[in-house]
C-alpha cells in the first residue's frame, strides 16, 4: 500500500462530491437523499480543512484533519453493498463503487 498525500485526497474527494450531488439528485427517496446530504456535509468540512493548507504541504501524507470525517467512513462501508440498490442510476453507482476503495483506504479501512 502506498502513502496516500495531501494531494491525492484532494482528487478523490472532488470526484466524491461530484458523485454525492449526482446520487442527491436523482433519488426520488426522502432517506437516501439524507444520506446523501449527510455524507457531502461530512466530506465538505474536511475539504474545507484541506483547503486551508498550503500548496507546499499537499506532498505530504494525508491524515484526516476534521475528526467528524472519520463517520463518513462507516456511512461509505454500509453503502457498498446496497450501491446498486440506492443509487439507480449506473453511471452514478459505477463512479461511486470505483471511488470507495481510493476513500476507504484515505480513511485506513480494510474494506
Amino acid at each position: 500500500m502506498t502513502t496516500k498525500t495531501v494531494a491525492d485526497a484532494l482528487h478523490v474527494f472532488y470526484e466524491l462530491n461530484s458523485a454525492f450531488a449526482d446520487a442527491y439528485w436523482e433519488t426520488n427517496n426522502i432517506d437516501n437523499k439524507d444520506l446523501f446530504f449527510a455524507m457531502r456535509s461530512l466530506l465538505q468540512e474536511e475539504l474545507d480543512e484541506l483547503h486551508k493548507l498550503s500548496m507546499q504541504d499537499h506532498i505530504y501524507p494525508y491524515e484526516p484533519i476534521n475528526p467528524s470525517v472519520l463517520q463518513l467512513s462507516g456511512k461509505l462501508e454500509n453503502l457498498s453493498p446496497r450501491i446498486e440498490l440506492i443509487v439507480l442510476r449506473t453511471q452514478t453507482a459505477n463512479r461511486l463503487s470505483n471511488l470507495l476503495p481510493s476513500v476507504l483506504e484515505l480513511f485506513g479501512s480494510n474494506s
